[in-house]
């Protein structure tokens, strides 16, 4: 895949900061890059997800003991 200044998946190539020659040619090693995701919203994220599926399997472990009891009862 190609990309450049007539790339379909870029309208401006100058956006995209390529290390070539000219300003944007710094490269350096040891270096940190900067992230652009929210760490504390991420991990918000995952303890509520990870509450949703302990309760979903609490509700499923619920259901089965109630259907066994059910079953214990008629049978």
């Amino acid at each position: 895949m190609t990309i450049g200044p007539n790339s379909a998946f870029y309208s401006n190539y100058d956006a995209l900061n390529v290390a070539q020659n000219g300003a944007n040619s710094s490269v350096q090693s040891g270096m940190l890059e900067t992230s652009n995701t929210d760490l504390t919203q991420s991990t918000t994220n995952q303890i509520t997800a990870q509450n949703a599926t302990q309760a979903n399997a609490q509700s499923v472990q619920t259901a089965d003991a109630m259907t066994q009891s059910l079953l214990n009862i008629v049978a």
